[in-house]
């Protein structure tokens, strides 16, 4: 049975994970809203909008290595290690993409409309692999703290 702390941080995780549903959604929805020419504002707003991602998923990920998420799961069903080692290399990954599309959005100009679309694109995929992230973890999770539901 999970503890208060273990309940907490699991409350946590939650609202973390819905305030990065909402950041992603408003960066697919700037990204639907491509201007056909250059646009220095448009531009900042994609650059600050996926700052704003990035340093959630940091802090996000922050919560589940530092402050002891993943190693509630362990402590739970010590048989998932391996599946936890995989989130935390993944956790790794996605920040290295992160940082590389911050990094390469920085560079952008507004005039670079190639630069651009792939910046979209990478954006993106880069929504597309922390949702499938999400997935993964949640079933962890479930399998974790509710394999035993219903069997009396």
């Amino acid at each position: 049975m999970p503890s208060k702390w273990d309940e907490e941080l699991g409350r946590r995780m939650q609202d973390e994970h819905k305030a990065l549903h909402q950041l992603m959604q408003v960066l697919k929805e700037h990204i639907a809203t491509t201007p056909g020419v250059n646009s220095a504002q448009w531009l900042d707003a994609m650059r600050a909008g996926f700052g704003r991602l990035y340093a959630h998923v940091k802090r996000t990920i922050a919560i589940k290595e530092q402050d002891g998420y993943l190693e509630t799961i362990l402590k739970e069903r010590p048989t998932l290690a391996k599946q936890v080692a995989a989130i935390k290399s993944e956790n790794d990954q996605l920040l290295r993409l992160a940082a590389d599309v911050d990094h390469d959005l920085a560079a952008t100009r507004p005039e670079d409309r190639l630069l651009v679309g792939d910046a979209c694109a990478r954006i993106q995929r880069y929504i597309a692999m922390i949702s499938q992230h999400e997935q993964r973890e949640n079933m962890i999770v479930l399998f974790a703290f509710n394999q035993d539901l219903g069997s009396d």
